[in-house]
């Protein structure tokens, strides 16, 4: 969800994967990284994305890479092919991943769950390449390029998302929030269990309770009286808190 990420995107990797890939150099990578697999031709499947999101369960699997001009990740997202079943995506291992990638790390992002009710894309972010996993289908949805400050993974950092999406969140339904020192707004996008697996939607309203925020910043419930539209015309804002819930910037 250069991908939510996470979902989604960076949007939600675990942190120790990426404190350990960035402990190495860029130039040890690029002289100990597998060649990347040629890539697999999926049947062509169009998806089916539900009429309503919000609430809606999804798992992404975020290959990184490193090359001259430093790490970058892609994002691949199962919305379109199914819910992410558990049992399929339990058998999915990061080592096995990275070997399938040629990729320095992959970030098993998920289970994870949208908050907007409906996201409209464009271009490229429309349709992407689609890859099978342990019988789930996946599809590429973005990419991000990396710093080693990025790797680290660590919350209420800014990162940004090379996307084309329109995120509508209906009237009359909550948003929950994070507000900056400088009266910046995040507007959640997805929350995530593989921190918290109690976590669940009905509990985000509480959710401020629990966060480490730092200082200044602030949590909330915001419910719009006309739908709210979050529009990245190719470039999209994001950050997670304590628990890799995924939060878009909101733009004047």
């Amino acid at each position: 969800m250069k991908a939510l990420i996470l979902s989604l995107v960076i949007a939600a990797a675990p942190a120790g994967a990426l404190a350990q890939s960035a402990a190495k150099t860029a130039a040890d990578f690029l002289s100990t990284s597998p060649a990347p697999a040629a890539p697999k031709v999926e049947p062509a499947v169009a998806p089916v994305v539900p009429e309503v999101l919000r609430d809606y369960r999804y798992c992404e699997i975020i290959p990184v890479t490193v090359g001259l001009s430093g790490f970058s990740a892609q994002v691949f997202n199962t919305l379109g092919y199914g819910d992410c079943p558990q049992d399929q995506w339990a058998r999915v291992t990061e080592s096995e991943m990275r070997k399938r990638f040629g990729a320095v790390t992959v970030l098993l992002n998920g289970p994870r769950h949208f908050i907007m009710d409906k996201i409209i894309p464009k271009g490229a972010t429309a349709r992407g390449e689609v890859i099978t996993v342990n019988g789930m289908m996946l599809e590429s949805r973005a990419t991000i390029d990396l710093s080693v400050a990025d790797m680290r993974g660590k919350p209420y950092r800014e990162h940004v998302i090379t996307r084309e999406t329109t995120y509508r969140f209906d009237a009359g339904k909550p948003t929950f929030r994070l507000t900056d020192p400088d009266g910046a707004v995040y507007v959640m996008q997805s929350y995530a269990q593989f921190v918290d697996p109690s976590l669940t939607y009905e509990g985000l309203p509480a959710l401020g309770a629990k966060l480490k925020l730092p200082k200044g910043w602030s949590y909330g419930v915001v419910t719009p009286d006309a739908p709210l539209m979050l529009t990245a015309e190719g470039k999209a804002t994001v950050i997670q808190d304590d628990f890799k819930n995924t939060y878009q910037k909101m733009t004047p």
